[in-house]
Parts: structure tokens; C-alpha cells; sequence
């Protein structure tokens, strides 16, 4: 009931949660995805959800180290790891770490051998840098013990995964999961048997590799910030994009980007321009997505189906935001005074402190409703809280969509020759951008 729930919560707060490679996610053999971990607790939660296979993952001590939490932690299927940096703390270890770990990773083999599914974070901390930190051994050190143990016969997986946020403590964002070509273990096995030690490194040295293809990195968190927005704009010359090929292409700009800031940074910069000078005009107009103003225009029998139904719905619209709106409104400064400043975490403390603040907003509402009205229109207002709400919250995003539409349709029905002028800058910066990619593909395949 609990793993349902908090499942239903991350997919409400994350309008869109999307697989990018989902095929080469094992289904019937051990394996160990291994992840970047840019956002806390959600972040082993929406790998449960996007790669459709339960999974087991570790987490610090500390987060067992009450019943209500060792609860929730063996609810989603974490096991304690315990850190030197915990050491005294409660849940934390007391001079015995190792021997601990050590339990941790035992069991985590047993998993393996019965065919289950670890996720790992091999940075072993949540973070918020442009680029993946040092990764720690742990990943490979189960997966290499866990083979060995098995006499090499395990058929032991290790998968990549990428994960990246639109805006991670943003409602109603979008999150990608990019799961990257899984590797086996079949030729570590001497090295293992001649230096333990040294086939640790060179595995984890292996993961650190293949995490590169899958996750997102750039050498500040602007440049990061800013190529997937350039990858919106000049993804494909036939419509709108989908957000797994935006991220697919982000990556593809970043290379060409790493190789062109020392092959031909004037090239480079002189596409820094456009975009720049792009987006600043796009800014001046008030366009967030240019690609509508190349839309087919809407229908006037669409656009006033969904007028009409807009209209039919703004009572209930009403009701659900004048119960819901002030506490969810309230998770957003408590949840930035908790985290102070750590921003891994505000995600998580806007989940549950918005689903707390608005859960018991609708119990006061409820009572106070039954005081004055009576009982039985207090229980019915409870019970229809949870649909009105949601209610509101969709008729917020039609209206938002609708406005966005209709905004455009002037614009272009108006000032005809400025959105021509925004398509073929869009259009230029686009050639420019797979002309940059072109040759940089050519000049290391030759």
C-alpha cells in the first residue's frame, strides 16, 4: 500500500517519467543498474518506476535508525550501508563498519543469486555537480564477489543508467531514465583470481566509462542547464520532439562541444552567438517553446471543444484549488527551510511536506464543514477532496496549454513576418548545430 501510494505521488509530482533504452534492461537474470544521483530519496524511487523491475538498493544506516524509518527503508527494499562519516551518529556504525558492510554486502549476493535486481549509486552521495564525482568501489565489489562466489556462472548484468531532470524540484516536470547497453563480467575472472584489489579498480573504472554515455555531463552547471534547450531547438526539421530523443541529442551536443572547445573554439563560440542571440529574442516575445509557432494550426472546433469544457469544469476546478492550493503553496518555503540549501533534497521534502500540508488542510476543511453544514457534508467533502484537487490541477494545465495555443495563433495570424524570422533563425542555428556534429563525427572516425 505504501510502495503504491509514494509511486502515485512521484508520477503526479513528475508529469512525465520516461525510459530512454528500456529493451536492454534485463528481465529474467541477476543484475546491478548503476546510477548518477542527483536527487535523494526519489531517485531509487523512479528507477522502481522506470524501469518496470523491482529492484533492491543501498542506503545510508542512518535512515533505519528508527522503527518508522527502517520501516519505510525495508518497505522499498533498501539495505543499510554504513559509513565512516556516520560513525556515532544514531543508526550509524560504532567501530564496526566493515564487519557490517560486509553483512550488507552478503546479502546483497544472495539477491543476486536468486535473480534479483540491485540499483546502486557508485558516487555514494547525492549530488548536484555538472559532472559524476569519484566513484566509490562498493558496485564493484558486490558484482565481482558475487561472481566469484557463483564460480563465474552467475550471468551477472551490470546496466548504466542516466537519470536527468527537467527541473528536479519543479511540480509537474519531466524526468528521463537513459539505460544504457548492459556488460557481463565474463573477463574479470583471472584478473579477479591474480589481484583482487586491481580488478575492483579497473571494474569500477568500467562502470565510470559506461556511465558516461548514459548521463549528462557538462564542465559547468550553465552549459549543463543550456544544451538541453539547445537539443529542443534543433533536434529534427519535422515537428516536435520527444523527450528521450532530446536527451539522445543533448548528449551528442555535449561530445561535439568537449571536442570543439579544442579543435575550433571560434566555430564553437560563433554558434554560442546564435543560440544566445535566439534565445534572447525568444525571451523578448514571450515564446517558451518555439516549435508551436511551426504547428499546424489548431482547428476552431477544437480549440472550442476545449473552451466549453474548460467552462463546464470550473466549479469543481474551483473547489479543488480553493482546498488545496494554500497548503501545497506551503510545502514550498518549509521544504527549502529544511533542506537549506541542499537542493538533492528539496524534491523529496516538497513531496512529502505537500502531501502532508494538503492532507491535513482537507481534514480541517472537513471538520469545519461538518461543524457547520453537519457530519455528513464534512465526510463527503473529505472523501471528494482527493478528485477535486486533481481536478484543479489538470484544468490549470488545459487552461495553461489552451492560452499557450491561442497565444501563438495571434501571434502568427498578427506578426506574420516575426515568426517567419523566428523559424528560419531556428532553421539556421539548426544547420549550423548538425554541421558542428558532422564534422566532428568525421574527424574521429578518421
Amino acid at each position: 500500500m505504501l510502495r503504491w501510494l509514494v509511486f502515485r505521488l512521484v508520477k503526479l509530482f513528475y508529469s512525465r517519467i520516461v525510459g530512454r533504452g528500456r529493451e536492454h534492461v534485463p528481465v529474467d537474470r541477476p543484475a546491478i543498474f548503476v546510477a548518477n544521483h542527483p536527487n535523494g530519496l526519489l531517485d531509487p524511487v523512479l528507477m522502481m518506476i522506470g524501469l518496470r523491475r523491482p529492484v533492491w538498493f543501498l542506503a545510508k544506516s542512518t535512515f533505519f535508525a528508527n522503527p518508522v524509518g527502517k520501516w519505510m527503508m525495508e518497505t522499498f527494499g533498501a539495505l543499510p550501508v554504513f559509513r565512516k562519516r556516520d560513525e556515532g551518529k544514531p543508526g550509524g556504525p560504532q567501530g564496526d563498519a566493515r564487519a557490517r558492510n560486509e553483512q550488507t554486502f552478503a546479502r546483497s549476493r544472495a539477491l543476486l543469486r536468486d535473480n534479483e535486481a540491485l540499483a546502486l549509486f557508485p558516487e555514494g552521495t547525492t549530488h548536484s555537480d555538472a559532472q559524476l564525482r569519484e566513484l566509490r568501489t562498493g558496485a564493484a565489489r558486490i558484482a565481482l564477489s558475487a561472481e566469484d562466489e557463483a564460480g563465474w556462472h552467475l550471468g551477472l548484468q551490470i546496466v548504466p543508467v542516466g537519470l536527468w531532470y527537467e527541473d528536479k524540484t519543479t511540480f509537474r516536470t519531466s524526468v528521463v531514465l537513459a539505460v544504457g547497453e548492459p556488460f557481463t563480467l565474463n573477463d574479470y575472472a583471472d584478473a579477479y583470481a591474480d589481484n583482487e584489489h586491481a580488478a575492483v579498480k579497473a571494474l569500477t573504472q568500467h562502470i565510470d566509462d559506461r556511465l558516461d554515455t548514459v548521463v549528462l555531463q557538462a564542465e559547468n552547471a550553465d552549459l549543463l542547464a543550456a544544451m538541453p534547450v539547445v537539443a529542443a531547438w534543433t533536434l529534427t526539421d519535422n515537428g516536435p520532439r520527444d523527450l528521450a530523443r532530446q536527451h539522445a541529442w543533448a548528449g551528442t551536443l555535449l561530445q561535439a562541444y568537449q571536442h570543439l572547445f579544442h579543435t575550433d573554439p571560434e566555430r564553437l563560440e560563433a554558434i554560442a552567438v546564435k543560440a544566445r542571440r535566439y534565445a534572447a529574442l525568444l525571451e523578448a516575445v514571450g515564446i517558451t517553446d518555439p516549435w508551436h509557432l511551426e504547428l499546424p494550426e489548431a482547428s476552431r472546433w477544437g480549440l472550442l471543444r476545449r473552451v466549453l469544457a474548460l467552462i463546464v469544469m470550473v466549479p469543481f476546478a474551483l473547489a479543488g484549488c480553493l482546498m488545496s492550493y494554500g497548503p501545497y503553496r506551503l510545502a514550498g518555503p518549509v521544504a527549502e527551510a529544511a533542506v537549506r540549501g541542499d537542493y538533492t533534497q528539496t524534491g523529496t521534502f516538497k513531496l512529502i511536506g505537500g502531501t502532508l500540508f494538503v492532507l491535513i488542510g482537507w481534514v480541517v476543511e472537513a471538520v469545519v464543514c461538518g461543524l457547520v453544514f453537519g457530519w455528513m457534508w464534512g465526510i463527503l467533502l473529505l472523501m471528494g477532496a482527493p478528485l477535486l484537487g486533481y481536478i484543479s490541477l489538470r484544468w490549470g494545465e488545459a487552461w495553461h496549454r489552451l492560452r499557450n495555443a491561442l497565444s501563438y495563433q495571434r501571434l502568427r495570424g498578427r506578426r506574420s513576418r516575426l515568426v517567419e524570422l523566428l523559424a528560419e533563425q531556428r532553421q539556421d542555428l539548426t544547420d549550423d548545430v548538425r554541421a558542428a556534429v558532422a564534422s566532428v563525427s568525421l574527424e574521429e572516425g578518421a
